[in-house]
This record gives C-alpha cells, sequence and structure tokens, in this order.
C-alpha cells in the first residue's frame, strides 16, 4: 500500500547513481520544483554555450556521486586539452565548495514538505506542511510537543469538506479545532489555560 496519496506523481529526474528522486514532482509536470528550476537553468546553459562554442558538461552536485563523476569530467577534460587550465582550476574550486556544503544541504526533505502546487501556497499556515499524505486533506498540520501535548502528533486538514482528521485520520475533538475567526497561536492559548498551563513565551514570540 502506498505511503502517499496515487494522485501525487513522484519527480522523474534520475540521479547520476541512476536513482530517482524521491520528492513529489509539481502538479501537471514531470519535476519537483527544485529540478524544475534546475531544467530551466540548464536550458539557459545550453543556449549560452551553442553561442561560445564552449563543451562542458557536469551533472548537477546534488550528491556525493555527482560531484565525483563531476571531478573525474573535468579530469578528463584536462587530459585531452579540451580545457584550459584556468577554467578546469575554477571549476575544482567549484566541485570541492560543493563537497564542503553537502552536509548542510537537504535536497530531499519529507516528500509532504515539498510544494507541489504554488497557487496554494498563500493557504498554508505556519507550521504547516505542503500537502497531505492523507487523501482528501489538504495539508497536515504539524503540532510541536512543546505545545503540551507530549508528542509530536500530526493532524491532516481536510478543507472540502470543513472537517479535521487526525493523523492517520481519526476524528479530532471538538475541543481542538480552531473557532470561526481563532488563529493558531489563539487556540494555542486556549488550549493551555483549559489544561490549567500557562503559555510559552516564547512559541508565541516565534509564531505557531
Amino acid at each position: 500500500m502506498p505511503l502517499y496519496p496515487e494522485s501525487v506523481a513522484r519527480c522523474q529526474h534520475i540521479k547520476i547513481n541512476g536513482t530517482q528522486c524521491g520528492s513529489p514532482a509539481l502538479r501537471d509536470e514531470k519535476y519537483c520544483y527544485f529540478h524544475m528550476r534546475w531544467a530551466l537553468k540548464s536550458m539557459e546553459i545550453d543556449e549560452s554555450r551553442q553561442r561560445e562554442r564552449w563543451n562542458m558538461t557536469l551533472a548537477l552536485p546534488e550528491d556525493a556521486d555527482s560531484i565525483q563523476m563531476g571531478l573525474g569530467e573535468v579530469i578528463r577534460l584536462m587530459m585531452t586539452r579540451q580545457v584550459d587550465h584556468r577554467t578546469a582550476a575554477l571549476t575544482l574550486y567549484a566541485l570541492q565548495t560543493a563537497s564542503a556544503n553537502l552536509k548542510h544541504t537537504s535536497f530531499e526533505p519529507q516528500p509532504t514538505m515539498v510544494v507541489i502546487d504554488r497557487e496554494s501556497v498563500e493557504r498554508r499556515p505556519i507550521g504547516a506542511t505542503a500537502w497531505s499524505a492523507v487523501a482528501g486533506c489538504e495539508y497536515d498540520e504539524m503540532e510541536d510537543s512543546r505545545t503540551g501535548n507530549g508528542s509530536n502528533e500530526k493532524f491532516a486538514v481536510r478543507f472540502d469538506e470543513g472537517e479535521y482528521c487526525r493523523w492517520p485520520n481519526t476524528p479530532v475533538s471538538e475541543n481542538e479545532r480552531l473557532l470561526p475567526g481563532e488563529s493558531h497561536e489563539g487556540r494555542y492559548i486556549r488550549l493551555q489555560k483549559q489544561k490549567g498551563l500557562e503559555p510559552d513565551a516564547s512559541l508565541l514570540s516565534n509564531g505557531i
């Protein structure tokens, strides 16, 4: 049984090692947001290269495998004298920088955090996922354990039916739902007071 709705397509980008990107594709597109932007940039570079008669093709430096393949390509071009030393040196420095940055990058975050519909972005509150793994729900609302419920609990919000569902698809109590006109911050304060707890000022100042 799939973990995510079948209506959410997978990015068709294939990495240098032959594995497929694990992020969801943009709606009605072949690639995820990241690889779609890279494809557009690659087209711009190809057009410029045709004008300048310059020939060097490096894979997207998104992991150690692609950086290693890029290094091999630069070595090949140097050995066959198809690239000048200055260009090769700058390219090797760029690959070294990319390698050092690997531990700080996240090209494949949790799938539900990746935007698949740019038109829905304005409807996502802080702390919500981009879409929901629950079929029929619009997004998942992440409840932080610091808010007093004792666990990192996930809620899925179903807008089309005006209902909330607790992950994985069990009802949320009436008391925990947002009241008409109530903000997420207001709900947090209300629930904390009902539990006899003081709202965490740091959470309120950082936004919930």
